[in-house]
């Protein structure tokens, strides 16, 4: 596939789980690099509210294809189930258009 998408996640803990989620983020993020669809992600931590991570994902593939392929992963299943736990507010997932890229070569 050649279309590639690009999103941000906002994810905010609950303060007792913050460590929680982290460490259950880094875990699905280790695995989902080895993705064929992966391109890049950047794991942020809001400066005002350090229980918010944000993620900032590219992948290569449509956002339906992401949609119904990715977040359904096996790695992902015991991070899905936990969100309900560790958020103190629902997760969100806004999705990007493209306008200009640059990259240092």
């Amino acid at each position: 596939m050649s279309e590639t998408i690009a999103f941000i996640v906002h994810l905010p803990a609950r303060h007792e789980h913050a460590a929680q989620l982290e460490r259950g983020m880094l875990d699905v993020l280790d695995a989902m690099q080895e993705e064929p669809d992966f391109v890049s992600t950047h794991l942020h931590q809001a400066p005002d509210d350090p229980d918010t991570f944000v993620l900032y994902e590219v992948w290569s593939c449509s956002r339906e294809h992401f949609l119904q392929h990715h977040l359904g992963k096996s790695y992902r299943q015991a991070f899905e189930a936990a969100l309900p736990q560790w958020l103190r507010a629902e997760r969100t997932i806004e999705f990007l258009d493209l306008k200009r890229g640059y990259a240092r070569a």
